[in-house]
């Protein structure tokens, strides 16, 4: 769906009060969100809004980064982040929504955006649902989940909210995934000559190829991100993105079937591709194992010696 209707419902005052903004990259959904207050929020006369220019347009901004905390600069644009290692809690949540039981600041209106509503907790999405099913009686408010994807969120909260999909997420860099499935069939064809078990580990390790980063990187990653500047790190430190475990899922299997027009040709072995394609389905059910707090390189190397190692 375009936004452009979507966003002249919002100037006519006739917007769904809970919108789930999903796909597209998580940049696109951050855009998505401020254009929507922007225009809810905007002091200029409707066929105006919105203006970018006013104390209201100029004030709703991106929540602090890198550390993914902090709010913005609007006393009636809110943000709420994951507080927890997985989830957001139920307490952060209702600390938001007493904001929504008060009148404006400033504003004719109040916006809330959760920007990882895949992550809410059960608690928290009761909370968050309770919230957008009470009638506003003075101003409006407008809750945004942002989303990888509608299904992630509770069907109740679903059923509640009008969806809309801003495309989908950018595709995987071309060169670093050549490069990642090119190294990773590497040793494991080093491996399968005979040699030696660090080459399964390596091939594992090729697979992740941000590998650890200190959180002033990780952080300055999602900056850029989010800023647009350049796609961000596929890297392992969110439990929930299930990006990297695309990413690798896709490498692993280029590097068993070769690419059409790359010159890179199938192993010549049809019980190694196999085994090669095998992997890579795994890769992509393992998210689930990183949730329950098992290091992302010991999913790796138990999954590749798995399938690769008898």
């Amino acid at each position: 769906m375009k936004l452009d209707r979507p966003l002249a419902l919002a100037v006519e005052g006739r917007l769904y009060p809970s919108v789930i903004l999903h796909g597209g990259s998580e940049a696109a959904r951050f855009a998505a969100a401020i254009a929507f207050a922007r225009v809810l929020l905007c002091e200029r006369p409707p066929t105006e809004r919105p203006c970018g220019e006013c104390r209201h347009c100029r004030r709703i901004t991106l929540p602090e980064l890198p550390e993914g905390e902090g709010t913005s600069f609007h006393p009636d644009f809110f943000w709420l982040l994951r507080d927890l290692k997985t989830s957001v809690s139920a307490e952060a949540t209702r600390e938001m929504l007493r904001s929504a039981q008060v009148s404006p600041y400033e504003a004719r209106g109040q916006v809330f955006v959760i920007a990882e509503a895949a992550s809410l907790s059960s608690e928290a999405s009761d909370a968050l649902l309770k919230a957008i099913e009470e009638p506003w009686e003075r101003s409006p408010r407008n809750f945004f989940l942002l989303a990888p994807s509608r299904l992630d969120l509770s069907p109740t909260l679903r059923s509640r909210s009008l969806a809309i999909y801003l495309g989908a997420a950018a595709a995987m860099p071309a060169e670093l995934l050549a490069a990642v499935a090119a190294g990773f069939r590497d040793s494991v064809e080093r491996f399968m000559a005979g040699g030696g078990a660090l080459w399964l580990l390596d091939a594992a390790a090729r697979l992740d190829p941000v590998g650890k980063r200190t959180k002033a990187e990780i952080g300055a990653a999602k900056k850029r991100g989010a800023s647009g500047e350049e796609p961000e790190a596929l890297g392992f430190e969110d439990p929930r993105d299930q990006r990297p475990w695309l990413f690798a899922a896709a490498a692993v299997r280029r590097a068993a079937i070769g690419a059409p027009g790359s010159g890179a040709v199938p192993p010549p072995d049809p019980a190694l591709r196999r085994r090669m394609l095998a992997l890579a389905e795994d890769l992509l059910t393992a998210s689930p194992l990183r949730l329950r707090g098992i290091p992302p390189d010991r999913i790796l190397e138990g999954l590749v010696s798995k399938h690769l190692a008898g």
